[in-house]
């Protein structure tokens, strides 16, 4: 039997879409923490990939394979596309509409579906394809393992309530003068095991311009809704914030996210303070509960969490292809 793929909005509405969606067994980003409003929290993750897409970033089909109906959610990331020079894609998810893969079913189907849309992606000018995938996913994992993706990072995601800090410490917001020496911190202080330094695609002098880029973006154009730093000239150590202030209604919870951080030897054992300001500059906002993530390999990161009081909620893998 002939396999076939074409557009996914071109078979189906955006309603039927998103109510197959619903049925597949799709879990929101946030799922793990329990206070959270599961289903508005999975509404966040259809909305996002099913939002409007520009022709030349959609990479949403639907492939059939040996009769049975899949659906291979990517798209192309015009930004990271410009910035590494290379047409790069992120897969979202390979599903089947209506019903989730049962961990030890054969991942053939869903093999032969994304090799089919990575063909399609190919031939249109895609050279790199990411993902994110949940450690308890074993149906995608065995999938893009047999596709020829790539391991380039283990994540773990810790949480915890916001309770008032024991003790607290010199720190502030950072501003645009801070950016020189704060993006001069995140080039220094790499981290071998994020997946952009872990990615042999990748030059080191790239992964490491990405990380100044970052810092810049987070404080020059509001890619993080704050960065916070010692209370000291031209500080060494940060980290950006994200309230989340859009979702606290829908979620049933109010969190927030400290998310990219480097700490230079200067100001050694400030990962741990500034998480701990950070959660008392939420607190005075309203917040209610902390996210974190780091790597699995990180473990001065995961000890100082785990003294902050967070607790472990869920780990992810990062794989990838080159096509």
């Amino acid at each position: 039997m002939r396999n076939e793929i074409c557009p996914l909005f071109e078979a189906y509405s955006r309603h039927e879409i998103h109510h197959e969606l619903s049925a597949s067994g799709i879990q929101g980003a946030h799922s793990f923490i329990r206070e959270i409003n599961s289903e508005y929290d999975q509404k966040i993750t259809l909305d996002h990939w099913l939002r409007p897409l520009a022709p030349l970033d959609d990479y949403r089909f639907h492939v059939t394979i040996d009769g049975e109906p899949l659906w291979v959610l990517m798209e192309r990331l015009p930004w990271d596309s410009e910035f590494f020079s290379m047409q790069i894609a992120r897969l979202n998810m390979i599903v089947r509409p209506g019903s989730a893969f049962r961990p030890r079913e054969s991942s053939q189907p869903a093999i032969k579906a994304l090799q089919t849309a990575l063909e399609h992606a190919r031939r249109t000018g895609i050279e790199y394809v990411f993902t994110h995938v949940s450690a308890q996913d074993t149906h995608t994992i065995r999938t893009l393992c047999g596709s020829g993706f790539d391991l380039i990072e283990t994540r773990v995601h810790y949480h915890s309530a916001i309770s008032p800090a024991r003790e607290r410490y010199p720190s502030r917001l950072a501003t645009e003068s801070d950016i020189s020496s704060l993006a001069h911190t995140a080039r220094i202080m790499v981290n071998p095991f994020d997946r952009f330094h872990s990615d042999p695609e990748i030059s080191e002098s790239l992964a490491d311009k990405m990380m100044e880029k970052w810092v810049e973006a987070s404080i020059r154009d509001g890619f993080a809704d704050a960065t916070i730093v010692p209370d000291e000239p031209s500080p060494e150590a940060f980290f950006t914030l994200k309230t989340h202030k859009e979702h606290w209604s829908g979620w049933g919870l109010k969190l927030t996210q400290p998310v990219l951080s480097a700490v230079a030897p200067r100001h050694k054992g400030w990962y741990m303070k500034l998480i701990s300001e950070a959660n008392e500059l939420f607190r005075a906002q309203g917040a209610q509960h902390s996210l974190v993530t780091t790597q699995l390999t990180n473990n001065a990161a995961i000890r100082s969490l785990e003294k902050l009081g967070y607790r472990f909620g869920k780990g992810e893998h990062v794989f990838r292809k080159k096509i």
